[in-house]
């Protein structure tokens, strides 16, 4: 590795360990919010017996393991200079080496957490579906929740709306898939908790017994439903799939270089957070290496300005003439 890639890659590295430190304190401070609001969304559903306000409360707990597990991967993703890899040793060699290869791996723990979380997830919403359809199919359970079941879901709805600005104003600055994703959540769990007060005030008002579980059921099958998501989307990063429209567009803005003569080859993937890209260009076969040089970090520069890719590695190969 030479000594301007070198420098290349601790800067990238320091902007991006940086950053997941400061998206891990914001996600304890999603951890602090969401507990309360469990532990408030499960106390009301108890005293109200509302199925809904409790498969609330178990939306947000879901919020705390995913939170939790999003923590841990951002820790061992920011971790530099270790001697170990989650206890697998690492050679001195490589420790002394200072390239991206150890530290790019450990930006991939970010991804492997968030598919755990998914998988939680999915296991929470099968365990509120399942109590609903038992509550549902049998008729002495069923019963209508009080007042304070609402209450109970206004003040998530509240305090989430709350959460969902920080988070957001946060995921816009640091450029974190982690925050992207917890803004997103927080988001859908504030309309949850809205269309929960809603539905426990005309259970109460019209007095349909079954009307509460049934509510339940769609909040369980909603919770389902980003749980699949977030393991979908995980997975694929895992194997190294991009979007190739996204790709379509890197190539698009690299043929308006004008010493660009075409791309050859082209393939972007992710390492965590990270979107990463190897590229191979055509060009004149009199540039010098010092055109060259300039070349490549202007891609470099313009694809991390105007897409968010982080690091571009640029191959040149001459134009051969028939």
């Amino acid at each position: 590795m030479s000594k301007a890639t070198t420098s290349d890659w601790q800067t990238i590295q320091a902007t991006v360990v940086q950053n997941l430190k400061t998206a891990r304190h914001h996600l304890w401070g999603n951890n602090v919010v969401y507990l309360f609001l469990f532990l408030i969304e499960y106390y009301f559903a108890t005293v109200s017996h509302s199925e809904t306000l409790r498969a609330d409360a178990f939306n947000n707990l879901s919020g705390i393991l995913s939170s939790g597990l999003l923590i841990m991967g951002l820790f061992i993703a920011a971790r530099t200079h270790d001697e170990d890899l989650m206890g697998a040793p690492i050679s001195p060699a490589e420790q002394k080496s200072l390239g991206p290869r150890i530290q790019q791996s450990r930006f991939r723990f970010e991804t492997i957490y968030t598919l755990i979380a998914g998988l939680l997830m999915i296991s929470i919403a099968a365990d509120i579906i399942f109590k609903g359809l038992q509550t549902l199919l049998t008729p002495h359970q069923l019963s209508v929740p009080s007042f304070a079941a609402a209450i109970g879901a206004g003040v998530s709805c509240l305090a989430l709306l709350g959460l969902w600005g920080a988070n957001h104003y946060w995921s816009r600055r640091l450029k974190n898939a982690a925050l992207i994703a917890a803004s997103r959540d927080t988001f859908s769990d504030a309309l949850t908790s809205l269309v929960t007060v809603i539905t426990i005030i005309g259970t109460t008002l019209l007095k349909v017994y079954w009307l509460d579980s049934i509510a339940s059921i769609l909040l369980g099958i909603y919770i389902l439903n980003s749980g699949l998501k977030i393991c979908h989307e995980s997975s694929l990063n895992l194997v190294d799939y991009f979007d190739p429209y996204l790709e379509a567009r890197y190539q698009a803005r690299i043929e308006t270089f004008k010493q660009v003569e075409g791309v050859q080859y082209l393939q972007a993937h992710y390492d965590g957070n990270l979107i990463l890209l190897d590229v191979t260009i055509v060009v004149a076969p009199t540039m010098t290496a010092t055109t060259i040089y300039t070349l490549s970090q202007r891609i470099n520069k313009v694809l991390w300005r105007e897409f968010g890719v982080m690091q571009t590695d640029v191959l040149i190969v001459p134009h051969q003439k028939n």
